[in-house]
């Protein structure tokens, strides 16, 4: 019995790593669109900007970005690290 529940408990983590998985990419590919939309406008309207403002915000959106991309990993790994341990125990 105690398997089992370790079985079902290690599938639930799985899946929610999953759906993490998933908001991550959603995430991301937003801020990568918002990023390509930033720079399409600084390239329209660079004249009229305030530069420092607009180096700062882009700052912001590259750390986000990046941020983003670690969260991505670290769910990714902790998900493969689990799909190993699923693989060990049907065996």
């Amino acid at each position: 019995m105690e398997h089992t529940n370790s079985s079902e408990n290690t599938a639930k983590e799985y899946e929610s790593l999953v759906q993490q998985e998933d908001e991550h990419i959603e995430r991301l590919k937003t801020c990568t669109k918002l990023i390509w939309d930033a720079l399409a406008i600084i390239s329209q309207k660079a004249s009229v900007l305030h530069m420092a403002t607009v180096k700062e915000a882009a700052d912001h959106l590259h750390i986000m970005e990046l941020d983003l991309r670690r969260e991505l990993f670290k769910v990714r790994l902790k998900k493969s690290i689990l799909a190993n341990k699923m693989k060990q125990t049907q065996a």
